[in-house]
């Protein structure tokens, strides 16, 4: 042992440093404290200068206290990540991009520890962001518009988008191998809620295919979106717009038929999308480009991986659902191309968004999509993605 520090002495003083071949162990700080102690006390042994044993010992002492707190901080990477506020306005696959961004640490990759809400509707996730409750929102682009048409203090933008489509499908109550929209003629159709995206994109639709709501099928909007899908099964309908996992759930259990989807019939919109306060994009930009990236990153996943390979991603989110369902329902989605292939919002998008919300009835005011869309953001955000 003697011969060992008296190697070790000869090579730090000659060096500078600990010699190579020296490896750490399982607890490396205990072990170098020792380490250098008792190099210290050979050397004041053999050399027999206790003053100097006295004042190297108070040295390393110091250097090795400044060197524990600079290895216990690193090791604590949660407290140096900043926390993110997150409400999401329900629990879906239908943001699986997201869901992959958080299994995967692609926010933690950018330095931010994400806590996830979810809202429970539009209206209430919008709220918390204006209140101060949550720091960035997932909701339908439409709640930007329809707050901003106030002239609010603190106006919100849309940052990033997630989805490129409505995510919705008609489940009808009987089978239609051959569907076509002339067969809902004098249906009673359950709908989402008013004034959503996923209600202006039904009104769309039908529309486009020669039927009036409330006039050629019976548009029914009394039941909230929790309930759609049970007062469905227990009877109340013809046929209902459905997100997933209610659609394939009702499907795989004998319950309904999925018969078409609402996004491959609309085409490409500005759909959900995350928002923040202007004053937000004022003071913390940075976050904001990193959150974006990270969601950047988890739309590039799903786009290139397989449907098992989302699952495994995306299935702790989800422990109540069965893993054929899951299954089925990624398939689905990634069949109708409904996620973003990155978080830009095309100002295309938007006109698409505005003039379908207008021709539903729902819009008080037109609004340029300067002040509604911050386009800087996704653009910062994908120029720097790693």
């Amino acid at each position: 042992m003697r011969t060992f520090f008296y190697v070790w002495h000869t090579v730090t003083k000659e060096a500078g440093q600990r010699p190579k071949s020296q490896k750490w162990g399982k607890n490396p700080i205990a072990e170098m404290l020792t380490f250098l102690d008792g190099g210290i006390v050979y050397m004041s042994h053999v050399k027999g200068k206790r003053m100097l044993h006295d004042g190297l010992r108070y040295g390393i002492a110091w250097m090795a206290l400044l060197l524990v707190f600079a290895l216990s901080g690193c090791g604590s990477g949660q407290d140096s990540l900043k926390k993110v506020r997150l409400q999401e306005v329900t629990h879906s696959i239908f943001y699986a991009p997201q869901y992959v961004a958080l299994s995967k640490g692609y926010f933690k990759d950018e330095g931010l520890d994400v806590e996830l809400v979810d809202g429970k509707g539009g209206d209430k996730v919008t709220t918390a962001l204006l209140s101060g409750e949550a720091d960035i929102i997932l909701v339908g682009a439409e709640m930007a518009v329809f707050v901003n048409a106030q002239d609010p203090v603190d106006p919100i933008r849309v940052f990033a988008r997630l989805t490129q489509r409505d995510g919705s499908f008609l489940v009808s109550r009987e089978p239609m191998p051959n569907f076509n929209w002339e067969d809902l003629r004098g249906k009673a159709y359950l709908a989402q809620r008013k004034g959503g995206m996923p209600d202006t994109i039904a009104q769309y639709v039908l529309r486009k295919h020669g039927l009036e709501p409330g006039k050629d099928i019976e548009y029914l909007q009394h039941i909230d979106y929790a309930n759609l899908a049970p007062a469905f099964v227990s009877g109340t309908g013809d046929i209902v717009q459905l997100f997933e996992p209610f659609a394939s759930q009702i499907e795989l259990e004998g319950k309904g038929y999925v018969v078409a989807s609402l996004g491959a019939e609309s085409g490409k919109v500005l759909y959900t999308s995350y928002m923040t306060r202007e004053s937000t994009i004022q003071k913390d930009r940075d976050m904001l480009v990193a959150f974006t990236r990270a969601i950047a990153k988890g739309q590039d996943f799903v786009q290139k991986a397989s449907t098992e390979e989302i699952y495994e991603a995306i299935k702790d989110q989800f422990p109540e659902i069965e893993k054929r369902v899951l299954l089925t329902i990624i398939d689905r989605l990634k069949e109708q191309d409904v996620w973003g292939h990155d978080p830009t919002a095309p100002q295309e998008d938007y006109l698409t968004s505005l003039k379908l919300i207008e021709e539903a009835g729902h819009l008080e005011k037109k609004l340029p999509y300067d002040q509604v869309v911050d386009p800087t953001i996704a653009t910062d955000a994908m120029k720097r993605l790693k």
